[in-house]
């Protein structure tokens, strides 16, 4: 350990500390300006960090909560994790989607450039990061998955959304999730428009998808089968869904609604660059967890209630 600075080395380093971190000037400018070589200017600098002449403070919004993010980001080996604080007084499910809803916009605005094609998926917490967007990329925007949920947050309508605010094309898929049959599936897809929004499926490099729960059930999706099926898919282990894609606790893809979905596959789903998982509240810890066992997620955005839990998963 080196020892501690004397007062006139001490007076040096907060000079020459000044001038590169206030002032701006380069290490040979002040070097120059100094009379020193500008390796004794890098050595002043990181005394002065190391004996407190210089403190770092990192300013970050009041709601970012970036010790719990970097602990949820470095335990599932993710790029990026966002958890946002919901005060208990807010703690309600309406109040924990605007608070996600809020985040998630500002991380979409960050990533998308004008050259990226921008999947959209559906959901309640979608829906409240669209009231949220007041900025986006001109880009085109690609509906990920048919209509299911009510209208105000069923996909076609967050599509049009963020559309209308980035100015960027939209391409719509005027059909429902689930059909009855492979047939209707494959036939629908060689609609025109339909097979337009589905040829960009490939292309998607950017893309914010909901995370439907399971078990607990807390999924529109789920809601939309008839009751039969949803639950011989429950006896079956799922856990959770994402654009139709059923997932079991341990991250095992089932296969059952593969062929009559108009969705993105799994395959496509862990092919886009940047997949942005979007998810608030205890009740889809479990989900969030075996989405990520999948494989599938680059980026999450959440609340404290759920990161709490993920941490120890």
């Amino acid at each position: 350990m080196s020892p501690p600075l004397s007062p006139g080395a001490a007076i040096l380093a907060a000079t020459v500390a000044r001038r590169f971190y206030i002032d701006g000037s380069t290490k040979s400018e002040i070097a120059d300006e100094m009379g020193l070589s500008r390796f004794k200017v890098a050595r002043l600098l990181e005394q002065s960090v190391r004996e407190g002449i210089v403190r770092f403070e990192i300013a970050t919004p009041d709601s970012f909560n970036s010790e719990l993010s970097e602990i949820v980001r470095k335990r599932f080996g993710l790029r990026r994790v966002v958890v946002i604080d919901v005060p208990d007084e807010e703690r309600t499910p309406a109040g924990i989607r605007q608070a996600v809803g809020r985040g998630a916009a500002a991380v979409l605005s960050d990533l998308v450039s004008e050259t990226d094609v921008l999947g959209i998926g559906w959901g309640r917490t979608l829906s409240a990061m669209s009231l949220e967007l007041t900025e986006i990329a001109r880009c085109l925007v690609v509906q990920m998955g048919g209509m299911v949920g009510s209208v105000a947050e069923n996909s076609l309508e967050l599509v049009r959304k963020i559309s209308e605010v980035g100015g960027g094309q939209a391409y719509p898929l005027f059909v429902p999730l689930v059909v009855q049959d492979a047939l209707t599936a494959r036939s629908l897809a060689g609609q025109p428009g339909v097979a337009a929004a589905m040829k960009l499926f490939d292309s998607i490099t950017v893309a914010a998808v909901a995370v439907g729960s399971w078990d607990p059930p807390d999924s529109q999706m789920m809601a939309s089968l008839p009751v039969e099926e949803r639950e011989a898919l429950v006896g079956k282990g799922v856990a959770a869904e994402v654009l139709a894609t059923l997932i079991k606790h341990d991250g095992t893809v089932l296969p059952d609604l593969q062929d009559r979905a108009m969705a993105t596959g799994i395959d496509v789903l862990r092919g886009i660059p940047e997949l942005v998982l979007i998810a608030g509240g205890e009740s889809k810890a479990e989900a969030v967890h075996a989405v990520i066992n999948a494989g599938l997620g680059t980026t999450l955005v959440t609340d404290n209630s759920l990161a709490e839990l993920l941490r120890t998963m």
